[in-house]
């Protein structure tokens, strides 16, 4: 990796910690609390792209199972990988890597590509991801899982319009261009 791509990393992570600053919102019917986490993983696909991007997850998430606590709450250690927001989490690199890609595919960015791109590798993915894990770890029935993601579904529609305005924005002012 260039040192370029290095800094981008890096600063990506600095973003996804940040954003574990603002409290969790409790949701009532599943042990998931709502994060802004999740909207730096968008950006993170957005801007930096499928490698650079997933790149930042992961390491963002090696640093919290080795007990950094640095999701939302304070939380941190390998045991936060084995409890009902494993799946989620475990979505995200999966999900910078959809937006990176199908960023990709689109040819010339705008608004509504970002929209859609996060839309899909974002909200979709995390939500299908997370719901299946939250069902194999809470035993509960897969489709009573999927159904009760879509509670984050309102909340993610706006994340995902903010992310595709930000991502719109940076690349106009070419302070940030895609980094496939």
């Amino acid at each position: 990796m260039k040192i370029k791509e290095i800094t981008y990393c890096g600063v990506m992570i600095a973003i996804i910690v940040s954003f574990s600053l603002v409290p969790p919102i409790a949701v009532p019917v599943i042990p998931v609390p709502i994060s802004f986490q999740t909207m730096a993983v968008m950006l993170a696909g957005s801007l930096l792209g499928k490698k650079l991007g997933t790149i930042s997850v992961l390491i963002f998430l090696l640093l919290v199972a080795v007990g950094m606590p640095l999701l939302i709450g304070g939380r941190g250690g390998f045991s936060i990988f084995l409890g009902p927001t494993a799946g989620y989490l475990l979505s995200w690199p999966i999900s910078a890597f959809s937006i990176g890609w199908l960023l990709e595919k689109v040819g010339k960015l705008n608004f509504w590509k970002y929209l859609i791109a996060n839309l899909i590798g974002g909200m979709l993915v995390m939500n299908l991801i997370g719901a299946i894990g939250l069902s194999f770890i809470i035993h509960m029935p897969i489709l009573k899982a999927i159904i009760s993601t879509t509670m984050f579904f309102p909340g993610d529609i706006i994340k995902t319009v903010i992310v595709a305005f930000i991502a719109t924005k940076l690349q106009q002012t070419h302070i940030i261009k895609l980094a496939n």
